[in-house]
């Protein structure tokens, strides 16, 4: 096995660490499950010293041949375990917030109901000001108009309270726009573009 792919492994084996490592190999029969038990082994001795991956990725040499052959599919399924995991933690995280804020909307306390919505709406109020201020003064050349990593920090209250967890789905659905944007900028008649 190349050198490149073993470092890659042995990264994967110590992100997963020992015990998650044999709860992974309980899912296995006989000889998968033995290299799993070995492997968590080489982990949990591996994370006591200063470089884990490394320690990891020279104990991982010293495997059988047949040990060797099992280890990409061992590492695959450490793979999807702990993206399993991320994407549970990223779930119950969202549905917290959210379930926060329902408890806030739901409350019998008039000022507790009101508090979230109002300042949701306020950084939306500022946030558009900024904007329109700032761009109109680039206009007019003052400045370089709004900075847009300020600006989304100024929404951020209004886009938590709309539901949006965090700024990667932003940007997911920001790269879809995109192709939209562009798409209806061949649209316009040069005379209008910037510059003509």
């Amino acid at each position: 096995m190349d050198p490149i792919t073993l470092t890659a492994i042995a990264s994967t084996l110590v992100k997963t660490g020992p015990s998650l490592l044999r709860s992974i190999g309980s899912f296995f029969r006989d000889d998968k499950a033995n290299t799993v038990n070995k492997l968590a082994d080489l982990v949990d001795i591996a994370m006591g010293k200063p470089n884990p991956e490394q320690a990891l990725n020279h104990a991982l040499t010293s495997l059988s041949p047949q040990d060797l052959v099992q280890l990409k599919s061992i590492a695959g399924e450490c793979e999807v375990e702990l993206a399993r995991i991320e994407a549970n933690q990223a779930t119950a995280i969202h549905q917290q917030t959210q379930a926060t804020i329902q408890h806030g909307d739901d409350s019998q306390d008039p000022y507790v109901r009101a508090t979230r919505p109002l300042m949701a709406r306020a950084s939306g109020y500022v946030t558009g000001l900024y904007i329109l201020g700032m761009e109109g003064l680039a206009a007019f050349s003052y400045g370089q108009g709004a900075q847009w990593d300020l600006a989304m920090m100024m929404l951020s209250p209004l886009l938590t309270y709309m539901g949006l967890r965090e700024v990667g789905k932003w940007r997911q659905g920001k790269a879809a726009g995109v192709g939209l944007l562009s798409s209806l900028g061949q649209l316009i008649p040069p005379a209008f573009k910037k510059g003509a």
